[in-house]
């Protein structure tokens, strides 16, 4: 019989012992009691997809531009900011890693401490590594995948033993047609294992899933074409980057607020004059050839806010111009503090 549930949090140490133990007696051609079925058969997938359990990489992972690609065509890029941001603990006493995924498991965004960065990259769990189960076998994304609900993968029923010093949660976020627009997922290692960490995969998919609806065109719900910017009326009266969340605010009292990846490009709009794709593409990605993608965020940045962005060079209106908040005074230290973009931070101190 499979270990009883509740002793994945109540006795994490035990839990792991015996999976571990499992896993071993498995890969040698047994059938240990003390673990899942589906989880075996799941093991059993890995390994006909040629995952082995010794692998320490994935099986792909994305360069900078296919990165910056996916995390384009995805749903989740207008919501990815407010759920890390929610959730993550970047604390130096931070324990978890905050991760969200895109439908096919691959590894779009993550934030948490130092400590648990440090953790996880050296477990290859970063950002562009497919961690489907064919990308590196058996793991918490992987069976939120396969099985469309809070599921929980705890040390040894990893697939690849680097990860059995680890415990997930992870569970599927679904865009506002019923289908899987990504997973979030919660992992950290055993020894600070927490019945909490599902509850808080539970809130962050239900926020997830509430700004997607508030926030998907109508073009991407329904077939039907989009009804124009989500902005309010009237003129701008302040655009806000100073602090944890940035927003657009006009003369009506309608506030739009911005993803971490559309305050950015905003911030750097507004810092100079004018700018070409490649050069913003440099900027936010460390990559020239993202034009493509910049030109794509600045359309999406244009209908959101209803900002007047003129091209060829890429530049905001003067009027608007005055209307930013790290530009008119306040504290430019204070500039979107959650971004480590190079030339933010370059904003942040003045450089």
């Amino acid at each position: 019989m499979p270990l009883h549930p509740s002793l994945r949090f109540a006795d994490p140490a035990t839990y792991a012992r015996r999976t571990v133990e499992a896993h071993a007696a498995a890969l040698a051609g047994g059938s240990p009691a003390d673990v899942d079925s589906r989880v075996l058969a799941a093991w059993r997938r890995s390994d006909a997809a040629g995952v082995s359990p010794d692998q320490e990489q994935p099986a792909q992972v994305l360069t900078r531009g296919e990165l910056a690609q996916a995390r384009e065509t995805t749903p989740l890029q207008d919501v990815a900011g407010d759920v890390l941001s929610s959730l993550a603990d970047t604390s130096a006493a931070g324990r978890h890693l905050v991760v969200l995924t895109d439908a096919r498991g691959v590894l779009l965004w993550r934030s948490g401490s130092g400590w648990a960065m440090r953790g996880a990259d050296s477990i290859a769990f970063a950002e562009g590594a497919d961690w489907s189960e064919t990308g590196i076998g058996t793991n918490g994304i992987s069976r939120a995948l396969e099985t469309g609900a809070l599921s929980h993968v705890t040390a040894g029923e990893h697939f690849v033993r680097a990860h059995h010093t680890w415990t997930c949660s992870a569970a599927p976020i679904r865009d506002p047609r019923g289908g899987i627009a990504g997973v979030l997922d919660i992992s950290l290692p055993v020894r600070f294992a927490t019945a909490e960490c599902a509850s808080l995969v539970r809130c962050g998919v239900r926020l997830a899933e509430a700004l997607l609806a508030a926030r998907l065109p109508p073009a991407d719900r329904d077939g039907s074409p989009a009804r124009g910017p989500s902005a309010g009326t009237g003129p701008v009266t302040e655009i806000r980057l100073l602090g944890w969340r940035p927003e657009v605010v006009r003369a009506d009292g309608s506030r739009t607020p911005l993803t971490a990846r559309r305050a950015e490009l905003l911030a750097l709009l507004a810092s100079r004059a004018g700018w070409t794709a490649r050069a913003l593409a440099e900027a936010l990605y460390g990559d020239g050839d993202a034009a493509t993608t910049v030109r794509g965020e600045v359309r999406r940045l244009r209908r959101q806010t209803g900002l007047t962005i003129r091209s060829q060079p890429y530049a905001l209106a003067e009027a608007e111009r005055a209307r930013v908040d790290f530009l008119t005074g306040g504290d430019a230290l204070e500039l979107l503090p959650d971004s480590d973009v190079p030339a933010i931070v370059d904003l942040r101190y003045g450089v």
